[in-house]
Order: C-alpha cells, then structure tokens, then sequence
C-alpha cells in the first residue's frame, strides 16, 4: 500500500490537473464548475471527485452530464500528469456543502434579525478569513 503522504500529494496533484482542465472544458452545458476535493482510494483505483458549481438545480444537472461526457478526456490527462502504473477511475460526486453553508449563514442572519442584532435588509459581511460576521453601525465613543 502507498504511503498516506504519497496519496495526499497524488490527490493534490489531480485537484491541481482537473481544476484548470474542466475550467477549459468547450462544453455549452457546462457551468461555472469547481473541484471541491479529490479523494483517492488506498489502492489508487478509485479517484473521488468533489464538485460544485453555480447555479440551480438546472444548471447542476447540465454540469454534472457534462462532467460524465468528458470523464474520458479529463482521466487521460490526469494520466498525464500521474506518471504512475495505474490511473484511477474518476467518479464525479456533487459537493453539497456550499449549499448547506448558505443556508446556514441564512438561518444565522434570520435569528440575529429576529434577536435585533442587525437590521432586516443588512448582509452579512465576509471576513478575510471566509468567516460571515454582522458589522454594527454605531461605534462606541472614545
């Protein structure tokens, strides 16, 4: 079996082959579409391939054929960029966290309107960190 450092740079290397090839992809069904995460199984057969995009349902479902359509071409050049006996298999899996993180920060925004922490048509603001916070607009006296 590979060493557990090996497959993490195996991964990462596929994560940075796939982001920018599907990006270029020459697809009309094919959203704005981001690698999530790559995990790759301990044998190096199996390549899960985490994905999002934006959009709505539609516009997944086109992605996601898209992605299935091309699932050739994209092994071949991550064959390319391996260098290894075997490639993987790529299994292309839709990434829900992005949506669920929204809905969270929404119901968040929801309970901080009802509490009186922010005002109703306020948004929250993103830190550097990615990390919503609810800026006050009076501040304090010096």
């Amino acid at each position: 079996m590979p060493d557990p450092r090996r497959i993490q740079r195996l991964e990462q290397l596929i994560l940075q082959t796939l982001g920018p090839t599907i990006a270029q992809l020459d697809d009309p069904r094919m959203g704005l579409v981001t690698v999530t995460r790559i995990r790759l199984s301990r044998d190096l057969s199996v390549a899960r391939v985490n994905w999002s995009c934006v959009g709505d349902e539609g516009e997944r479902n086109r992605s996601e054929h898209a992605l299935e359509h091309a699932c050739g071409y994209l092994q071949s050049i991550v064959a390319g960029a391996m260098h290894t006996r075997v490639t993987p298999r790529l299994e292309f899996h839709y990434d829900e966290s992005m949506e669920n993180a929204a809905r969270i920060s929404g119901i968040l925004h929801k309970l901080a309107v009802e509490r009186g922490e922010t005002e109703e048509g306020e948004e929250p603001e993103e830190t550097d960190e990615g990390e919503e916070t609810i800026e006050d607009e009076e501040t304090p006296p010096e």
